[in-house]
């Protein structure tokens, strides 16, 4: 009997040995905190031959100088108007639904697949070198306390308060780093903004863009990030499986505490925040803990909100509010506004790879009625997208997109050699081949109503479109492999300038290019748009681009989407006057009164 006892002690312990290894492996969860506060800690060293690896950097030129930055004539904004309200309150839990799939990973780049998240967890919480003022517009300290243009380069003097959420400063060389782990990650982000980064101690750094912008300090802000050089110590060729499931560091008020694989994901907010009393952030941030709930089925979301297991529901599905608030406990705030800033462009998107014969795009654009189908689905209540960079304040709109016509498209469609009909109706060439597009989607009740009806006006011109209902995933891989005809398709708008760069150039490659053009004319459009320096040229260059866009017939303007509305328990507060360039949820100027 000692001798099975010794054994099942034996088997108890190899048990819990392999579920300690399990959990240190592969964190599904992390233990849940409502705040979070970290103590300073001293910098972390740079790898061992940082030196020779910056310079051994194709992409852009990166120096660290041992001499210090002298006589740069600094400039800051010191008087703007507070973000947010001064009766906001720190503290309690925000429950919200997140529509985007799970994410895969935690990476802060490099990542094999796109990251819808990414925008929660960095985009809209890790601070910028500098930042636009939501309602100003104006440039206000991020990172950088000043900056400066001098001897041909962009100055930033980094606030010496700034930290990361795990408690290290902030340097100048963490910026070549993150270029330095960007590049050997194959993120052209950075280089194709940034032609050299010059590190002056470990506060100031310089800049030269590649071309001259309208927005140069913005721009450099957009493309420069930090990286922890504590956190990265482990990076190397096995960074994407190795660092899958950790957290970087953040320079904002929030990172990740609880994780459910799957559900959830609950940000925490760092009480030792390096940017808590300073202008601009001190009435943000409040909440102590924001919970994403990820939920696919929109009406199990209408149900927990209004049982109260949500505190606020966002949606831009009119149809849905109309049907569901008239019925809603009396308690229930509803706000409603328009917003301001650039909106991601939802719309079909033709291959020009699997799609070559410009007279057969031409003929489907013509085809599909998107103008009927966007009545029948939202009831009039959103607006057509006039053309792929709308939305921008510092962009006019200057096309219209393709209308329906039965007519033209058939004459389109002839001229692309489809010129006997079958006996469904459907054209064909001469060999027999028929008029049979296939349409990748991720299906939802919205979207699949959206390609059944664009299909059927495709079918009264003669042409078939098949339905390919993918997975999110699956629409990823089939547009990195360039194997899709069109796509239901939208992005993440850049800021404050539309990446034309990253879709429509020639050297577009992933998930934001499922276009695959290759036009030397664009091309040459996209470098003048970026090179842009006054208002006339940016508007000259982006007419001619979404010009060119048109004539390649690879891009059928959707809708837009900003119209949104909001429905919140009444312990949700919101400050008076909205920001129209921010997403409330999205702006960290709520509060919660419990």
């Amino acid at each position: 009997m000692k001798k099975y006892r010794y054994i099942a002690a034996g088997l108890l312990l190899f048990c819990l040995i392999l579920y300690v290894l399990a959990h240190l492996a592969i964190p599904d969860h992390v233990t849940s905190r409502t705040a979070t506060s970290v103590q300073n800690m001293p910098p972390a060293p740079y790898p061992d031959d940082f030196d020779r690896q910056l310079g051994q950097m194709h992409s852009m030129k990166v120096l660290r100088h041992t001499e210090s930055a002298a006589h740069i004539p600094w400039q800051t904004t010191s008087e703007f108007p507070e973000i947010g309200s001064p009766l906001a309150r720190k503290g309690g839990c925000l429950r919200m639904s997140n529509v985007g799939p799970f994410p895969a990973n935690f990476l802060a780049f490099g990542s094999p697949s796109p990251q819808f998240f990414h925008y929660n967890l960095f985009t809209r919480i890790d601070v910028p070198l500098v930042r636009e003022h939501p309602t100003t517009g104006q440039q206000i300290p991020g990172l950088a306390e000043a900056w400066a243009e001098h001897q041909g380069l962009l100055w930033f003097r980094l606030n010496p308060e700034a930290r990361y959420s795990n408690g290290r400063p902030v340097r100048a060389g963490d910026f070549a780093l993150g270029a330095l782990l960007r590049e050997q990650t194959g993120d052209s982000t950075c280089s194709n903004i940034i032609d050299e980064l010059h590190v002056y101690e470990d506060s100031v750094l310089a800049i030269k863009l590649r071309r001259k912008s309208i927005e140069p300090y913005l721009i450099a802000a957009q493309a420069l990030h930090p990286a922890e050089p504590g956190f990265y110590a482990e990076f190397g060729s096995d960074y994407q499986k190795r660092y899958q499931h950790r957290i970087p560091p953040t320079t904002g008020a929030y990172t990740v505490g609880k994780v459910q694989r799957g559900r959830l994901i609950t940000l925490v907010r760092n009480d030792a925040w390096w940017a808590k009393n300073l202008a601009g952030f001190r009435h943000t941030c409040n909440a102590d803990t924001i919970e994403h709930h990820f939920l696919t089925d929109e009406a199990q979301v209408w149900e927990l909100f209004l049982r109260g297991a949500l505190d606020v529901l966002q949606t831009r599905n009119i149809v849905a509010w109309q049907e569901k608030i008239t019925y809603a406990d009396s308690q229930i705030k509803q706000l409603r506004f328009t917003l301001n800033y650039p909106m991601p462009p939802y719309g079909i998107a033709l291959n020009a790879q699997t799609l070559p014969d410009l007279n057969l795009r031409k003929g489907l654009m013509h085809s599909m009625d998107m103008q009927y189908a966007m009545q029948i689905i939202f009831r009039g209540e959103v607006e057509r997208l006039p053309q792929f960079a709308s939305g921008y304040a510092r962009i006019q709109h200057t096309s219209s997109p393709y209308s329906y016509n039965p007519e033209s498209a058939r004459a389109y469609f002839h001229a692309a050699g489809y010129t006997h009909c079958g006996a469904d109706g459907i054209l064909m060439k001469e060999d027999g081949t028929r008029l049979s597009i296939r349409l990748a989607y991720t299906p939802s009740e919205k979207v699949s109503t959206l390609v059944a009806l664009l299909s059927q006006s495709a079918k009264t011109c003669g042409a078939e479109i098949v339905p390919e209902p993918l997975p999110w995933q699956s629409c990823s891989n089939l547009v990195r492999q360039k194997q899709h005809h069109m796509l239901f398709w939208s992005t993440v708008a850049g800021n404050p300038l539309p990446n034309y760069r990253q879709c429509f150039h020639s050297s577009a490659t992933g998930d934001d290019a499922p276009f695959n053009l290759h036009s030397h004319e664009i091309d040459l459009a996209i470098e003048y748009f970026e090179s842009a320096t006054t208002q006339d040229e940016l508007n000259t260059a982006a007419a001619t681009i979404e010009k060119l866009i048109y004539e390649q017939a690879v891009w059928l303007p959707g809708w837009m989407e900003n119209r949104v509305n909001i429905a919140t328990w009444p312990h949700v507060h919101f400050p008076q006057g909205a920001y129209s360039t921010y997403d409330l949820t999205e702006s960290h100027t709520f509060w919660l009164s419990h």
